[in-house]
């Protein structure tokens, strides 16, 4: 049970965030050093997926599902807290989105840190959810490009009716 809810509170506090940052102006010089991170943030998942792949394929021999299923849900979480810290630096000024992004960068790096151990992971998650261990993982990653998605979206389209 507190397993879920540590993943329940980032996902919440970070589709709530992205709601609250959707529409808000950052400001130019800001927006230079965010695009880069945010460049960043939506292609580490395709560096992490070939770097495991090679490591599951070359090193790693032994319980393959386990591992997967950790480094989906611990890649997720880091993503999370990553994101969080580019709300932070994007809306400073914003009083609200800025305790919002502090709490979800805890939230989501707290139990990141506490489940990169995969022994940790094992007897936390993976021994109470089984197979199903890896929905966690899948499930907050499609959240977090989800919310991508729908905000780049509508900065395009907020820009395209700027112009």
């Amino acid at each position: 049970m507190t397993c879920s809810l540590w993943l329940i509170v980032p996902a919440g506090i970070f589709i709530f965030e992205s709601i609250q940052a959707n529409g808000q102006n950052i400001p130019e010089r800001v927006r230079r050093f965010s695009k880069g991170l945010n460049r960043l943030l939506l292609f580490v998942p395709l560096l992490a997926v070939a770097v495991f792949a090679m490591l599951f394929l070359l090193v790693l021999k032994g319980r393959l599902y386990e591992r997967l299923c950790h480094a989906a849900l611990v890649l997720a979480l880091w993503l999370y807290a990553a994101r969080f810290y580019w709300f932070l630096i994007s809306f400073f000024k914003h009083r609200r989105i800025l305790v919002l992004s502090i709490i979800g960068m805890i939230a989501s790096a707290a139990p990141a840190i506490y489940l990169t151990p995969l022994d940790r992971y094992a007897e936390t998650v993976h021994s109470s959810l089984g197979t199903a261990s890896i929905l966690p993982g899948i499930v907050l990653l499609l959240i977090f490009y989800a919310a991508a998605f729908f905000t780049a979206r509508t900065n395009r389209k907020k820009q395209g009716s700027d112009s």
